[in-house]
C-alpha cells in the first residue's frame, strides 16, 4: 500500500469516496490485515490422525436419497393453511 494509492483504486473501482484521512486511516488497517495474514504462514497445520475426536471423511455415512413426504399431506398438518401453503404468523 504505497501512499494509499491501492485504496483509492479500490475506492474508486466500489464507487466510494473517502478523504485523506480516512485513506489514511485504511491503508493503517490494510497493513495491519496483512502483517496478520503474513503472520498465518508461520501457523504449524494440526495433525488429525491420532485425535478421536474428529471424523473423517470415510467415517460418515453415505447420503441416502428418500422418497419426499406430500406436500398436501404436510399442509394439512397446519393449523393455518391457505392455498397449499404453510401460514407463518408475523413475529414482530
Amino acid at each position: 500500500m504505497k501512499n494509499g494509492v491501492d485504496i483509492k483504486w479500490l475506492a474508486n473501482l466500489s464507487k466510494i469516496k473517502f478523504d485523506d484521512e480516512e485513506i489514511s486511516k485504511m491503508s493503517e488497517d490494510m497493513r495491519s490485515i496483512m502483517a496478520l495474514m503474513d503472520s498465518l504462514l508461520e501457523v504449524e497445520p494440526i495433525d488429525f490422525e491420532d485425535d478421536i475426536s474428529y471424523a473423517r471423511l470415510e467415517e460418515l455415512r453415505d447420503d441416502v436419497v428418500c422418497e419426499s413426504f406430500d406436500p398436501a399431506l404436510l399442509v394439512s398438518q397446519s393449523k393455518d393453511a391457505s392455498d397449499d401453503c404453510f401460514v407463518i404468523s408475523k413475529v414482530l
